[in-house]
């Protein structure tokens, strides 16, 4: 298996640290979360601190933590903050290691 890449754009760091600066929580954890029943689910992120079944990542001063078994489907990720399909948000994408 592939060490995991994870990149934050610098739009998503200067959004991330105005979240982090009024949270209890330290840590960015990557998720899958499904919008309607009747959606694809998609990554997403939420504040949160590291559980016992997590893997710890330090990118560039930001802790990420990944559940252990959705890790294991991804090799790189990407977070960013705004663009031409998503102004004003956040978009994690991820490139999934199933044909790999």
């Amino acid at each position: 298996m592939e060490e995991m890449t994870i990149l934050i754009t610098n739009e998503a760091k200067r959004e991330l640290d105005k979240l982090l600066e009024n949270s209890d929580k330290k840590c960015i954890r990557i998720l899958t979360r499904c919008i309607t029943m009747t959606s694809q689910a998609k990554l997403d992120f939420e504040l949160d601190n590291p559980k016992e079944d997590d893997n710890l990542y330090d990118v560039d001063g930001y802790k990420v933590i990944i559940n252990k078994v959705l890790d294991s489907q991804m090799n790189y990720i990407t977070i960013s903050y705004g663009g031409l399909l998503s102004r004003g948000e956040f978009c994690v994408e991820a490139d999934f290691n199933f044909y790999y």
